[in-house]
C-alpha cells in the first residue's frame, strides 16, 4: 500500500508527487490512498483565513470525487495542530501497511518542521519517504547571484530567472492513469460535507483551468490591471495559493497563447514576484518570525487603535481606500492596485506597524499566501527586500482620480457616496460627507506625508 499526502496542492494535473505516487502503485501493483489533514487550530495560528478553510474543503471535497474515478480512495482527517500529525501518521502507517509516503515539500519554518517530524517516524516505520519539488516554475533557490545567495533587487533576479526558466523548460505533468488496484475495503475516514456557493470562486481544478485558458486568452492585463473597476486580472491567486493550479500551467497556457513574448509579459512578470517572495522566504527563514527583511528598517511604529479600527472597517473616509477595505471584508478578496494603496496608506501616512495590516489580510484573503503577504507588506513598509522606498507615498485622492475616473469602484463598495458626482466622489466635502453619512478623513494628507518623511529620515 502507498500513500499521496495532498496538501496546499490540490489537483491532479502538474502535481510532481502525485504522478509520481501512481506511477509506482501500478508499477508495484498496489492501492493508492490520498491523506488530507485538517489542523484548525494551527490555521488560527498562521491567521488563515476562515474563507480560505472553507475553499480548502470545497476543493478538498471535489478533488477526493476525481481521485475516486482514478481508483484512489481517500481518508480525511482532523488533528488541531501540526505537532499531533507525527502521531497521526504512526498509527496510519501501521494501520494499512504502508510501504512508501509520497508528498510535495513546503518551504515554511513550521511545515518544515512538521514534514520532518513526519520523515522521522517514517524511518521508524521502515517506511520510504518520496518528496518532491512542487510546481514552481523554478525550485526555490535555483537562481543565486555568481558569488552565491539571493538576489536582493528584483529585476536581475528576473533576467537570470528567465534565462535560467528557458534553458530548464518542463512542460507541466499531464493526468496520470487510472490505479489499476483499487482499495476495496472500508476506510476510516471523516465525512466532510462542503456548502461553498460564491460565484466568483468556482470550485475545482477543472474550474480553475478554464478561468486560466478565458483569461489568457481574452486579457489586456497590461492595459487594465491597474483599474479596479474593471474585470482585469487573472482572479486566479485563490487557486495558486492552494494549489488548485500551478503557476507552471499558467506560464504554460501563456506560452501557448503568445509564444516566445509570453517571458516578457506583465503577468508572467508577476507570476515571478510570486516565485521571488518564496525564493525570499526560503533563503531567509527569519521572515517568517515577524522580522523585517532590511535589519536596519524603522521598526517603531505609532500605536493608534482609532486608526487601525477606522482603516480595517473601511472608515478612514478616505473613499478609495475604505472602498479596497470593505471590498475585503465583503469578498474576502481586493484587486492589487488598491492593496498597494491601502497598505501605503496604513504604514507610511498612518505610521501603523506593517505587521498589523500584514496579519489583517491573512486572517481575511482568500488567496492569502504568506510569502506574497509579507512580501507585498514589506514592500509597502519600506522594510523590505526591493522595496518602495520610504519617500515613495501614495496620495490616495489622487490614486483614485487616476486609476477609478468615474468612482465606479468607489460606489460599488462605498454606497453612500454613490450619489456623488465624479468630480466630487474622490474627496467629498465636508457638507457632502454629512449629507451621506460618510467620516471625515482620519488623516490631513499633506500634513501626514511630512510627518512620515521626518520620520523615515530620523531613522
Amino acid at each position: 500500500m502507498h500513500l499521496i499526502w495532498f496538501r496546499n496542492d490540490l489537483r491532479l494535473t502538474d502535481n510532481p508527487a502525485f504522478s509520481a505516487a501512481v506511477n509506482q502503485a501500478n508499477q508495484d501493483h498496489c492501492p493508492l490512498l490520498a491523506l488530507f489533514v485538517r489542523c484548525p487550530q494551527q490555521d488560527k495560528k498562521h491567521h488563515r483565513a476562515q474563507s480560505q478553510c472553507d475553499f480548502w474543503d470545497a476543493n478538498m471535497v471535489d478533488l477526493i470525487n476525481r481521485l475516486n474515478q482514478l481508483n484512489i480512495s481517500a481518508m480525511i482527517k482532523t488533528v488541531p495542530c501540526y505537532e499531533n500529525l507525527a502521531q497521526l501518521m504512526q498509527v496510519l502507517l501501521e494501520s494499512h501497511k504502508i510501504e512508501k509516503l509520497f508528498f510535495n515539500r513546503e518551504y515554511l519554518v513550521n511545515e518544515q518542521k512538521r514534514d520532518q517530524a513526519v520523515i522521522k517516524v517514517c524511518e521508524h516505520n521502515n517506511v520510504q519517504s518520496c518528496i518532491y519539488e512542487p510546481a514552481y516554475l523554478l525550485p526555490p533557490q535555483s537562481v543565486e547571484k555568481k558569488n552565491g545567495g539571493m538576489y536582493h533587487v528584483f529585476t536581475p533576479y528576473k533576467r537570470q530567472f528567465i534565462e535560467q526558466l528557458k534553458a530548464d523548460y518542463a512542460t507541466p505533468l499531464g493526468m496520470p492513469e487510472k490505479v489499476t488496484r483499487p482499495y476495496t475495503h472500508a476506510l476510516d475516514s471523516e465525512d466532510i460535507k462542503s456548502d461553498w456557493q460564491h460565484d466568483w470562486w468556482p470550485v475545482g481544478e477543472p474550474a480553475a483551468r478554464k478561468l486560466l485558458s478565458e483569461f489568457v486568452e481574452h486579457a489586456r492585463y497590461q492595459q487594465q490591471r491597474d483599474y479596479p473597476a474593471v474585470e482585469g486580472t487573472s482572479k486566479l491567486s485563490p487557486y495558486l495559493a492552494l494549489g488548485i493550479i500551478s503557476a507552471r500551467q499558467c506560464l504554460a497556457q501563456a506560452l501557448k497563447e503568445q509564444g516566445e513574448s509570453a517571458f516578457q509579459s506583465t503577468w508572467v512578470s508577476e507570476l515571478i514576484w510570486r516565485e521571488f517572495y518564496h525564493d525570499l522566504i526560503a533563503f531567509y527563514p527569519r521572515l517568517v518570525k515577524h522580522q523585517t527583511f532590511k535589519e536596519d528598517a524603522m521598526d517603531h511604529w505609532q500605536h493608534d487603535e482609532r486608526i487601525v479600527e477606522a482603516w480595517k472597517n473601511g472608515q478612514t473616509g478616505f473613499p478609495i481606500i475604505d472602498a479596497g477595505m470593505r471590498q475585503l471584508k465583503q469578498e474576502h478578496w481586493m484587486h492589487n492596485r488598491v492593496r498597494m494603496l491601502v497598505a501605503s496608506f496604513f504604514t507610511k501616512l498612518c505610521l501603523q506597524d506593517w505587521r498589523i495590516g500584514e496579519q489583517h489580510f491573512m486572517q481575511n484573503l482568500i488567496d492569502g499566501d504568506f510569502a506574497s503577504n509579507n512580501g507585498g507588506w514589506q514592500w509597502s513598509s519600506a522594510t523590505g527586500c526591493d522595496a518602495a522606498p520610504y519617500f515613495r507615498i501614495f496620495n490616495p485622492t489622487t490614486q483614485s482620480k487616476k486609476f477609478d475616473e468615474n468612482g465606479d469602484y468607489i460606489r460599488r463598495y462605498v454606497p453612500e457616496l454613490k450619489d456623488l458626482p465624479a468630480k466630487n466622489i474622490h474627496e467629498p466635502s465636508e457638507q457632502q460627507r454629512r449629507d451621506c453619512g460618510y467620516p471625515q478623513p482620519i488623516i490631513d494628507y499633506k500634513q501626514a506625508r511630512g510627518q512620515a518623511l521626518d520620520w523615515f529620515k530620523s531613522g
